[in-house]
């Protein structure tokens, strides 16, 4: 799972403070998300290759399975407060919920972090509407922002009254400002936290780069695009562009991976621009790896992303991506005209001029695509995870001088 871990063992006796313990905390683990994966992953490369005494805190587990594999060296504890019930309550039950249930939150929290006596509490901006009760813990914090912050002022967990909720959010965010530090993936998201001193880029892992991959050369005439279907991720510009250039590529097959609420709209859509020979929207995937070394290369459409995991992924199996320079994550990622092309966010015409030039353009597309996986190494474990090491120690040595 791991690259070069005796390399890295040589780094940890050199650079670790030893006795590191850190509690991660989560909503849950029973859904196959992102940044469930990417925590997971995490947390299991900071137990198993770094020695630190990990303790996973969820509080809406229940008696749900993990949708990934821990680590048998990380401690987990549930705090059984279940939020996601007051849709099943009454009106007068969920006022009543809204109040008591945080209280009782910060309570179990606060008796199991001095039970553990952590260096450091890691937490997620998902947390947002329990800002409170998490920072209000008197022991050191970084949060893990994996949305950017403009999207954090537009999210709907309060009052769903827009202006309301936006000032609520603003005002959590402002909490902040007293961890040791905020960590966001792109140093485009970095800029927009202003007033903040403490945030710090860390991009994601990529969590499989796999050791061998299918010959670039022998590749079939398919492009592959993966994300939830949902407005976030521009399929319907994905469509439209398509449209302007599949006649003259009949040979040529689009194919898009995930699952969501816009499928029949993208569906009846892509009925309308008579593209349903060319163009298929294939569902979920167990072996996302197998479809990436199965396409000739990769196409991201979103309006916009917290990261953009995918293009690394893409990338790790040989594939140039052409993508929206969308906020934020891809001109992080992408190093255009190296690996891939980034175009102007919404571009339709830019979008589909870059995707005809790969495919009339073998050569081009294996020389991108050696690069790509090349450049896509950036984001192993070997060269982030020791990023969060050095960041861990640092803070704690900072405090204790």
């Amino acid at each position: 799972m791991y690259m070069d871990i005796k390399k890295y063992f040589i780094y940890l006796h050199e650079q670790t403070i030893s006795d590191m313990k850190l509690v991660y905390i989560f909503s849950s683990f029973a859904a196959k998300g992102g940044t469930e994966r990417i925590f997971c992953d995490k947390m299991n490369w900071l137990a198993e290759v770094a020695g630190y005494e990990i303790v996973f805190v969820t509080y809406e587990q229940g008696n749900h399975p993990f949708a990934y594999p821990l680590s048998n060296k990380i401690r987990h504890v549930d705090l059984n407060t279940r939020f996601f019930t007051t849709g099943t309550m009454s009106l007068l039950k969920r006022i009543r919920f809204k109040f008591t249930m945080p209280r009782l939150f910060k309570h179990r929290l606060r008796k199991l972090l001095d039970e553990i006596q952590p260096d450091v509490v890691v937490s997620t901006t998902y947390a947002l509407p329990l800002f409170r009760e998490i920072l209000s813990q008197p022991y050191r914090h970084v949060v893990e922002s994996h949305v950017c912050y403009y999207q954090l002022l537009l999210q709907k967990k309060f009052t769903h009254i827009s202006w309301l909720d936006r000032k609520i959010a603003r005002h959590l965010l402002e909490m902040l400002k007293r961890c040791e530090k905020v960590v966001v993936l792109t140093h485009k998201d970095a800029a927009c936290w202003k007033g903040y001193d403490n945030i710090e880029v860390i991009h994601n892992v990529v969590t499989n780069y796999p050791e061998k991959i299918t010959d670039v050369a022998d590749r079939p005439k398919r492009i592959i695009a993966v994300g939830r279907l949902h407005a976030q991720k521009g399929f319907d510009l994905l469509i439209q562009s398509w449209q302007l250039i599949a006649a003259r590529h009949p040979d040529w097959q689009l194919v898009v991976y995930g699952h969501g609420g816009d499928l029949q709209k993208l569906q009846q859509q892509l009925e309308k621009a008579g593209l349903t020979s060319s163009m298929t929207f294939a569902g979920t995937t167990d072996n996302i790896y197998k479809e990436y070394q199965n396409s000739a290369f990769y196409v991201m459409s979103s309006r916009y992303e917290g990261w953009g995991l995918v293009l690394v992924e893409a990338m790790s199996c040989g594939l140039p991506c052409v993508s929206f320079d969308c906020p934020y994550g891809p001109s992080d990622i992408i190093r255009d005209g190296e690996d891939g092309f980034l175009v102007e966010n919404g571009n339709i015409q830019q979008l589909a001029e870059k995707m005809e030039l790969l495919i009339n353009n073998k050569e081009l597309r294996e020389r991108l695509g050696v690069r790509a996986r090349l450049n896509a190494a950036r984001f192993t474990s070997d060269n982030i995870m020791p990023q969060w090491t050095k960041l861990f120690e640092t803070i704690v040595q900072n405090d204790n001088h």
